[in-house]
């Protein structure tokens, strides 16, 4: 706050009101500095009324006590009146100075800090960026007022676990503020803390004591000893203390900032609140219960008051009543409260995933990580008897696994479903940048510097956040559809004689904290086994590390192509661990939808073995889903297909319209760009065309060169796409150390990580079309990854078989899925995806395929009829090795195709190999006939009994 004497200098109408309200305003001020805000309050308002009699109501000094003012009440935590005030003050600086005038700027970041404060991340981020384009414009990139902005927009990337934007712009920050106002200045003081604050939530608790240490020493030499800044200090570094069980130093600090915030601020205020909170805290690490929860309880009191029944900081106050609950044994209790803490965050969580970029979502979703396991955790290790910790456990489950790519697909659906115009074109900008970025990750720098190649990224990878933002943002019908998730519905959802299986990762909750890994234990898997009635049951798995180990050894076995080396014994170690405590809740359920978790999704279950040595494929039909929250989501079909059947085969690799993209150099090759063989032709691919072709009479079949990456680009939600080509998932890469040192030209922050997208799992994974071994310049290069599989129009597709290799395979991410075109595909819209976990046999795949869809036309559904492929090839000696017959999977869907599938004569069915992704020069013709025979007579059985629901 400042005197206005220089506003009203060479006026006639100087009087005494004016120098009595510049008084009062320094007075208000020099109180302000002290952290007096309560008595600066009253001064402030006659200097106001002072200001409004002589000036008038809309005169800019008055524009300015307003927002002096607004400052104040939210210091106070009276945010109602800070919000009148703030949006008074915006309006008249707006109407008088125009919306770019950084005074205006100053509004706008006065009402982001509010709404920040009030939990509203979504408005306050909004006004945020606006003010910091008004200021970043007006005064210039290293302005102390630019430092502001950045800093309140770095405090709510922070908020929303976008760490990585968070820490850019709180260095930025930090770096314009020593630069402008000092290394002392308690502007600068600001910085650290908050910079401290991240680096606690990333749990780098070395580096976020010495930033604490650090301002804590300017605050104590800037300020008064009993400003409020100075016990937020004194809070952040004890907190530290305690998460490194140095107990006897962290206590008193607290309690000293906990005597300054009850002298100068009041007694209802959030500030106090959050010392109750990082008390409790304390006294439950110690176990001393008792004063923890007193404290606990005053805190929540506090919180509900002030902010509201839904803000994020009484979920955390409820979190932690629901952990000290634990510590006492009252477990209805603690079973209460963390489902409330639960509910708060999934309502705010719909509110945020209907913003930001795909990335931004996963990050804000990771801040609810620890809540969820506490959940589990509550219910395993704490309740296993009690029926409600069962269900508030799977509850979570439901609500929370895939939740990022349920939001980016019900966006993308939303405005693909929309008649706006606008909204369509968004969709097309979206697709377009996909394609550019895939294209520029693709072929590398080639012969451009590598300072230009990371601006150019940098830059599409800026509009890419931007306009998945703006997707969300638009899809207002989606959100509105939304309703939280409950258990009830999920299984009113299940077929009769089947169980949902659902399985998660999870980390034990340990009472008594450790300086590692504080209360949290070392992960873990549990499976809750869900019928069509009655209650839940669950089976603790035990520790990831083995699981995920017996994992990878039977990936391994399953893959290898020596069909003289038997994967049984691989199978039945997992088998033993996974599947075989699960079968005891299962009963005599032969039905099972598999939610899985981790690197199980890349799992065929059909292959495990069990304690009799048989195959589970010949015991179970297994349908695979993200979450068990799928099967709410297929009982509406909401789109019908819009296109006929699009079948793409034996692509031309060599051919194209474009001469030859200049040859790239090693430095910048992407990991695809170091595969030195040329793909050859699928020859046999054409015949597994035409042959899937007659059971769709109204398919097109794009062959050679009309294969191409622009022919699937430009699908409108067909029926059916099948693709037989060349599939790929690479393994990570480092960035080539070229494109990360150019002397001369540092990478900014934003350069490096647009760099990180190189190895984005869905720049990573894709498949060959036509022109790929000449890979041209343009959009269609040949290769069609996942990330641009992800913005193709498949609203309304049924089915999409990806008859390659390996088009299964992605980034296993914990709660989210697989990271590769499994993912992709759901986004884009289709309801069913069948794909490869392995490189398949080139010999064997389209006899599979073609049986595949003869089961469909049958009338089977979409998993029945692979099992029924999977079970005729097991029964015939030549095919029974599971590297054979266990490779493709079906997830999603399930049911029927409930469309007019014909059925060829079987005497039309060309015999040979199909020639696969994986094998350069096609394969030796292959005696199927046996098995092939054996399906057709499961077919002439099945029109005579009814098979499981399809």
């Amino acid at each position: 706050m400042t005197t206005v004497a220089s506003d009203l200098q060479g006026a006639t109408w100087r009087t005494a009101e004016v120098d009595e309200a510049n008084r009062l305003t320094a007075e208000a001020d020099a109180r302000k500095a002290q952290g007096r805000y309560e008595g600066a309050i009253p001064l402030l308002k006659r200097a106001l009324a002072l200001y409004e009699n002589v000036l008038g109501t809309n005169h800019p000094t008055v524009a300015k006590a307003l927002s002096n003012l607004g400052v104040l009440h939210r210091e106070q935590g009276d945010y109602a009146q800070a919000e009148q005030l703030h949006r008074r003050a915006l309006a008249m600086r707006a109407e008088a100075l125009g919306p770019d005038h950084p005074v205006v700027a100053s509004s706008l970041n006065d009402l982001s800090v509010l709404y920040r404060t009030r939990g509203n991340y979504a408005r306050a981020e909004s006004l945020a960026e606006r003010a910091l384009a008004i200021r970043e414009n007006a005064l210039g990139p290293d302005h102390p007022d630019v430092a502001q902005s950045l800093a309140t927009l770095a405090v709510l990337c922070g908020d929303k676990g976008d760490y990585a934007r968070s820490e850019s712009l709180h260095l930025r920050a930090l770096a314009i503020r020593e630069e402008a106002l000092g290394k002392g200045h308690p502007d600068v003081a600001l910085s650290l803390n908050d910079l401290a604050a991240l680096y606690r939530a990333k749990r780098d608790y070395a580096q976020a004591e010495l930033l604490s240490e650090r301002a804590l020493a300017i605050q104590e030499k800037a300020l008064p000893p009993d400003h409020p800044a100075v016990a937020l200090a004194l809070n952040n570094v004890a907190v530290l203390y305690g998460k490194r069980g140095d107990y006897a130093r962290a206590e008193p600090m607290h309690q000293r900032a906990l005597a300054i915030q009850r002298k100068v601020l009041a007694p209802d205020h959030p500030d106090v609140a959050r010392t109750f909170h990082f008390l409790a805290s304390l006294y439950l690490d110690k176990g001393d219960y008792a004063r923890a929860e007193g404290l606990s309880e005053r805190a929540l009191a506090i919180r509900q008051k002030a902010l509201g029944p839904s803000h994020p900081d009484v979920a955390q106050s409820l979190s932690h009543l629901a952990a000290l609950h634990i510590a006492q044994s009252r477990i209805d209790e603690a079973v209460k409260t963390a489902g409330l803490a639960t509910d708060i965050q999934d309502r705010n969580a719909a509110a945020v995933l209907a913003t930001g970029s795909e990335d931004q979502k996963r990050s804000y979703m990771s801040t609810l990580v620890d809540q969820t396991h506490l959940d589990i955790a509550l219910h395993i290790q704490h309740a296993p008897a009690t029926l409600d910790a069962a269900r508030l456990a799977l509850t979570v489950l439901f609500r929370r696994k895939g939740r990022v790519l349920d939001a980016m697909t019900g966006n993308f659906a939303s405005l693909r479903l929309s008649r706006d115009p606008g909204d369509r074109d968004l969709i097309a900008r979206l697709t377009s940048v996909y394609s550019q970025l895939a294209a520029e990750v693709s072929r590398g720098p080639q012969n451009a510097p590598p300072a230009q190649y990371r601006e150019r990224l940098a830059a599409l990878e800026q509009q890419r956040e931007a306009l998945e933002a703006e997707v969300g943002k638009r899809s207002a019908s989606f959100r509105a559809e939304q309703k939280p998730v409950i258990l009830p519905d999920v299984q009113a959802a299940i077929p009769e004689g089947a169980a949902l299986v659902e399985i998660a990762q999870y980390r034990p909750y340990h009472l008594r904290p450790d300086t590692r890994s504080g209360h949290w234990g070392a992960p873990r898997y549990v499976a809750y086994v869900l019928g069509p009635g009655g209650d839940p049951a669950f089976t603790d798995l035990g520790e990831a590390a083995p699981l995920e180990a017996a994992v990878d050894a039977l990936r391994r076995a399953l893959a290898d192509h020596d069909l003289t080396h038997d994967p049984r014994p691989a199978a039945r170690d997992l088998d033993r661990l996974l599947m075989e405590p699960v079968r005891e809740l299962l009963g005599d359920t032969r039905w099972v939808f598999l939610s899985l978790d981790g690197p199980l999704h890349l799992v065929p279950f059909g292959a495990l073995v069990d304690e009799e040595g048989q195959y589970l494929v010949e015991r179970y039909l297994f349908s695979y889903l993200t979450t068990g929250r799928d099967l709410l989501r297929f009982e509406d079909r909401e789109a019908a297909s819009r296109e006929p059947p699009l079948i793409l085969a034996n692509p031309a690799f060599d051919e194209s319209s474009a001469p030859p993209a200049p040859e790239a150099t090693h430095r910048g090759v992407r990991s695809i760009d170091m595969v030195t063989q040329r793909l050859l032709p699928l020859q046999g691919t054409t015949a597994e065309a035409r042959t899937i072709a007659e059971f769709f009479p109204e398919s097109r079949v794009l062959l050679g060169a009309h294969a191409t990456e622009e022919a699937v680009k430009a699908v409108q939600g067909p029926l059916l796409l099948h693709l037989a080509t060349h599939g790929f998932f690479l393994p990570e890469q480092p960035v080539p150390a070229a494109l990360l040192t150019t002397p001369g030209h540092n990478p900014t922050l934003a350069e490096l990580a647009a760099l990180r997208q190189r190895e984005n799992p869905l720049l990573r994974s894709g498949i060959a079309l036509a022109g790929f071994n000449r890979r041209r310049s343009g959009s269609d290069d040949g290769v069609l990854t996942a990330l641009e599989t992800a913005g193709i129009d498949l609203h309304g597709t049924r089915l999409v078989v990806l008859s390659t290799c390996e088009s299964g395979l992605g980034e296993a991410s914990s709660g989210e899925g697989v990271y590769g075109l499994r993912r992709a595909l759901t986004m884009a819209g289709s309801e069913t995806q069948v794909m490869s976990l392995w490189q398949v046999d080139s010999g064997r795949t389209r006899e599979l395929m073609q049986a595949y869809y003869q089961r469909l036309a049958g009338g089977a559904g979409r998993s029945q009829a692979m099992r029924d492929v999977q079970l005729a090839m097991r029964a015939e000696p030549s095919t029974a090795h599971p590297n054979l017959w266990a490779s493709f999977i079906v997830s999603g869907d399930w049911r029927r195709m409930e469309t007019q599938v014909r059925s060829p004569e079987a005497g039309k069915v060309a015999k040979g190999a199909r020639g696969c992704a994986c094998e350069q020069t096609g394969g030796e013709p292959h005696a199927h006939g046996a098995w092939v025979a054996a399906l057709l007579g499961l077919l002439v059985a099945a029109r005579r009994r009814r098979s499981l629901r399809a």
